[in-house]
């Protein structure tokens, strides 16, 4: 890949790093310099049932001073604002044949893509870390989609923007945009066969299509596939002393199809410009996975019991998005407005039968979740490149699940409901933010970023349930950094993070295949985060780049498995905790060893603490997944088209705390490897194997009473085997 071509932002100036010391020392200055005690500052949540660290104080101290100041003394400001874009373009990635702009941003060194979480309410929290032609897609599901629709032949460049400082960014360090060309008639296809460890073949299917049609330049996306995965697990279960008491070996050939139509559309209106976006499509997984039980001995063909437990999960999925940017002399105004809708049903049962085809017991489960969210969202920046560039925004988001969910029991005499709290509820929220940001230059090398936002929200549970909570945070913000040289950028910040809750967990759930069961709970307030974080980005000559960040967070009113009131489980606001880590991106070229080959590794190490209350002790947060480390060798041979190489996916240890159980989860290493070509036609081929030697896990699960403070009294250890995955994939362009 050719040198980078350095260019300075015009849109969103980055903020850079300094040292904690001077830091300190230009905070006196400006403290000096506006004469503002900040009286109140510390109200960074002003729900009386939340608690604000000091920190936040200091953030919303330091934003005060910094405004004044920097409104102040805007005029003698250097408007040289500091280079942070690396552009890499397109004719950088035409040695390995991409053919959508998704295959060029993969290939970006230095750079992971986040798709963004559809999950997470709201717009302005929810986007990943993409731009195109400068603006986040109206979508919080659809980057992935939104890139595929790009043929590789539409992209002029892909601008690497670092320390990005806009309300598009949400406070990313490391973001890109990719810059197309006039849209011109395109399409691309992939047509995928993969056969897995049983043997079964099954498709995946993708094709696009962009054009300008009256006035609009639209494009639609079709996927769908159809993929089994199977796997074999060997249960061990044992009592308090470690006898042995039974064994189940069950086969789980799960099977995962969906089907999504997605497409955009753009076009000039009133001196601005209007997006349109939409995606609709059926999301079903489902297995039956058959169990032999053993009672007091390994697997020896001959089982005391049988069960076949099945699981069946189908969802509709409906978004649509506006957005409409328009720049009024030096500033840029955009609004938006999404929707999204989703439909959902799950079925389990669970039947147990012993030797001579009795029925022992049999467990279902029917659940329905319809959440419905609308969105509309307004921000006004300034895009000057000179000066120091203001921003204002305002979010206001609707959100709603219709949540039902019926247990039964049957032991052979007919089925019976269990009862859970908060099984049928109806919970909505109605909630507001309003946001200003200032960022600029100090000098030519050093920048600064700050914001101040309040969000305010209430939500209403009803139902098997009836309760209604109402809540106001303040979320500041700073940030520094420095370019040391035009190859490097450092940044320091702090912010203040409220967390968007899973209307999920307000209403009862259960998993049959782990026998789990948890009731919902009407109580549940958001999280809050104070993150501390520090960021460093290289990029040198061809492929090199290094992107790492160090992090640390203060978490309070953290959301762990407790007791409820009602005497059932369930999640609750439990405590405070700390989360820290270090996430790394390498691109390493290897041309001194072999020719056009290159070593790509991302990571991340994770660490967290925890005051549990049930053991009266400190341990990790739940679900707390290191190390993550996916790492890639490719060698490409230009003159003959042809690629190859191998990946690496490390192993990684999780665990989830229970009120009385301890549910250890040990994911073995995945090798891989791949060949590709370009020169068998007019298209690329790819041939690709996953999980050589198969992927190992194991599980461990420890059982107390009469909660995780007692003594031990039966374990359970699954050692699961996933086979291997054999992949070929055909693609091109028209």
């Amino acid at each position: 890949m050719a040198m980078p071509c350095c260019s300075t932002s015009t849109t969103s100036p980055i903020p850079a790093t300094t040292s904690p010391a001077a830091s300190r020392r230009s905070t006196r200055r400006r403290r000096a310099a506006c004469g503002c005690r900040c009286p109140g500052a510390g109200r960074s949540v002003l729900h009386p049932s939340v608690r604000g660290p000091m920190i936040a104080k200091r953030i919303a101290c330091l934003l005060c001073c910094a405004l004044a100041v920097s409104a102040a003394g805007a005029q003698n400001a250097s408007t040289a604002a500091p280079t942070n874009v690396v552009s890499y373009p397109a004719a950088d990635f035409t040695p390995y044949a991409p053919q959508t702009a998704l295959d060029m941003v993969r290939r970006t060194p230095g750079f992971v893509l986040n798709e963004g979480d559809e999950e997470i309410r709201g717009y302005g929290a929810a986007g990943g870390n993409v731009l195109i032609d400068g603006v986040r897609p109206a979508s919080k599901a659809g980057v992935v989609d939104a890139l595929s629709r790009i043929s590789a032949s539409q992209v002029e460049r892909i601008d690497v923007i670092r320390n990005a400082s806009t309300a598009e960014a949400q406070g990313q360090t490391l973001i890109i945009d990719v810059v197309r060309t006039e849209r011109t008639a395109s399409g691309t296809w992939s047509s995928e066969i993969e056969r897995n460890g049983n043997g079964t073949v099954y498709p995946r299917l993708q094709a696009s299509y962009a054009r300008a049609a009256g006035g609009w330049e639209t494009s639609v996306r079709f996927n769908g596939l159809w993929e089994e995965f199977p796997s074999r697990t060997l249960r061990l279960l044992r009592d308090a002393s470690g006898h042995l008491a039974s064994s189940v070996q069950t086969d789980l050939p799960s099977t995962l199809a969906l089907a999504y139509l997605s497409g955009d559309a753009r076009r000039p209106l009133a001196g601005g410009m209007l997006n349109l976006t939409g995606r609709f499509g059926r999301y079903h997984y489902y297995y039956d996975q058959p169990g032999d039980t053993y009672l007091g001995r390994l697997p020896d063909g001959d089982p005391d019991i049988t069960q076949v437990t099945s699981y069946d999960r189908e969802r509709w999925d409906l978004e649509l998005g506006a957005d409409y940017t328009r720049d009024l002399g030096t500033w840029r105004w955009k609004t938006l407005g999404l929707l999204t809708a989703k439909d959902g049903v799950e079925a389990q049962s669970d039947p147990r039968r012993d030797r001579n085809g009795l029925l022992l017991s049999d467990t279902t489960v029917d659940a329905t979740a319809r959440p419905l969210e609308l969105v509309a969202r307004t921000t006004l920046v300034r895009v000057d490149a000179a000066g120091w560039k203001p921003e204002f925004g305002a979010e206001v988001a609707y959100n709603r699940l219709d949540s039902t969910f019926a247990l039964s029991f049957d032991d052979g005499t007919g089925p019976v409901p269990v009862a859970l709290p908060g099984a049928d509820v109806l919970v909505e929220e109605l909630r507001g933010e309003a946001f200003a940001k200032l960022n600029g230059s100090w000098t030519p090398r050093l920048s600064v970023e700050m914001e101040l936002a309040v969000e305010a929200s209430e939500i209403s549970v009803t139902g098997d349930a009836e309760r209604t909570q109402s809540f106001v945070f303040l979320k500041p913000a700073a940030a520094m950094s420095w370019r040391p040289g035009e190859r490097s950028q450092w940044r320091l910040g702090a912010r203040r993070l409220v967390g968007q809750l899973d209307f999920g967990d307000f209403a009862a759930s259960a998993s049959l295949n782990d026998g789990t069961a948890v009731a919902g709970n009407p109580d549940l307030g958001p999280d809050q985060t104070t993150r501390y974080y520090a960021s460093y980005d290289y990029r040198g000559s061809g492929d090199l780049a290094l992107n790492v960040e160090i992090f640390h967070e203060d978490r309070q009113d953290v959301l762990e498995q407790v007791l409820l009131p009602s005497g059932a489980v369930g999640l609750a606001n439990a405590g405070d905790a700390t989360y820290r880590g270090i996430k790394t991106s390498l691109a390493l070229p290897l041309d001194a060893m072999l020719a056009a080959a290159r070593l790509t590794i991302d990571a991340t190490v994770l660490r967290s603490s925890f005051d549990d209350p049930v053991i009266e002790a400190s341990r990790p947060l739940s679900r707390v997944y290191s190390p993550l480390i996916n790492a890639e060798f490719r060698h490409d041979v230009l003159a003959r088209r042809f690629g190859w190489g191998a990946t690496w996916k490390a192993a990684n240890d999780g665990t989830i705390y229970r009120v009385a159980e301890i549910d250890r989860l040990h994911t073995g290493n995945a090798f891989g490897a791949f060949i590709e070509t370009g020169a068998l036609g007019s298209f690329k081929t790819r041939l690709a194997v996953r999980n050589i030697g198969s992927q190992r896990t194991h599980r461990d699960r420890r059982f107390m009473q009469p909660d995780r403070s007692g003594g031990l009294a039966r374990t359970e250890r699954r050692q699961q085997k996933s086979p291997m995955f054999v992949v070929l994939t055909l693609s091109g362009k028209f």
